[in-house]
């Protein structure tokens, strides 16, 4: 081998290394803050899960294999305020995730006409989702209280105020009003940026074809934001599955303590010294929760993944640019 060929190869090597270092260099950090926070407690969940455990009596700690897990499904206290916070969760998710998509979704497609003023109604959409949870909970628990100084019920000056934060339904109402003004922002940049990159051509050959505007959006403009959809969907979905700020914040003094879904069990169970010696089983309901979680997750991928082909008006398109 030639010394020009070794040359070659050791300033290639050494090219590499530079390339792949200064990349290393950059994602480390995030990488050991990802280890330390996320996998190195995911593992210890995971073992403590197995075990009989209890945090200020570590020599009682024993191994229980899958105990834990199998009492989730049992009729024990943890287990039915466990199935039934989730189903308020999935019941909660069922009204809001489809809110945030579709509003967001009207509100972009508006704004992308460009009407006058545009600009500050798009500025004024995306402002709350700036803003804290707890000053959305401050803001919300001060509008909809349950005393005569909230108001809503200082407007009415209602001898009987209206208990918003004390019934569950209207909590949870007031809970989803919440999330929709705190979220929409955020699904309505996505969404609106994937608007404006639909290609003019598509709607004009749909309109040649003599489609309605009505058949322009079903035809045309859904197809081509599939993907921002799908982003909007998992984050919307993984988001409210693990609703945790909103309850918790707008609860009242009367409810403070209520479970409204299994994120606020795994933290006001975890931070009971009273229930100490149930550690093992909370973790273990944190990582039941999770598998949960990670199955909504792959069938929201599963269907929302690209198929083959396209639209009608995307294939003759393409056909047309051929």
């Amino acid at each position: 081998m030639s010394e020009a060929v070794i040359n070659r190869k050791k300033d290639r090597r050494k090219e590499i290394l530079k390339r792949y270092g200064l990349a290393i260099g950059f994602v480390s950090p995030f990488v050991l803050v990802f280890i330390i926070f996320t996998v190195i407690p995911l593992i210890m969940g995971f073992v403590i899960s197995l075990c009989k455990y209890n945090p200020y009596d570590l020599e009682s700690t024993t191994f229980i294999g899958f105990s834990n897990y199998l009492m989730l499904f049992g009729n024990n206290v943890l287990a039915r305020t466990f199935w039934q916070a989730l189903g308020k969760t999935l019941i909660f998710d069922v009204v809001a995730v489809p809110c945030l998509i579709i509003i967001p979704l009207g509100l972009a497609y508006l704004i992308n006409m460009k009407p006058p003023g545009y600009k500050i109604f798009r500025a004024i959409i995306y402002l709350p989702s700036v803003i804290s949870i707890t000053i959305v909970g401050v803001l919300f628990g001060a509008i909809f209280s349950d005393s005569e100084l909230g108001l809503i019920n200082a407007w009415f000056s209602s001898e009987n105020p209206i208990p918003f934060l004390s019934d569950p339904v209207l909590r949870w109402t007031v809970i989803l009003l919440a999330s929709i003004w705190w979220q929409t922002g955020t699904n309505f940049i996505i969404l609106s940026a994937a608007l404006r990159n639909v290609p003019k051509s598509l709607y004009e050959a749909c309109e040649m074809d003599g489609g309605s505007r009505l058949e322009l959006f079903i035809h045309v403009t859904l197809p081509n934001i599939k993907g921002s959809l799908g982003i909007v969907l998992f984050n919307t979905l993984i988001g409210y599955l693990n609703l945790y700020g909103q309850p918790t914040v707008l609860n009242s003094a009367i409810n403070r303590n209520n479970i409204e879904s299994p994120m606020m069990l795994i933290q006001q169970w975890l931070n009971s010294f009273e229930r100490s010696s149930l550690t093992g089983l909370i973790s273990a309901t944190a990582i039941f929760f999770g598998l949960i979680v990670m199955l909504f997750t792959f069938i929201e991928r599963y269907l929302m993944k690209d198929r083959k082909g396209g639209s009608k008006y995307e294939i003759q398109y393409k056909a047309y640019e051929a």
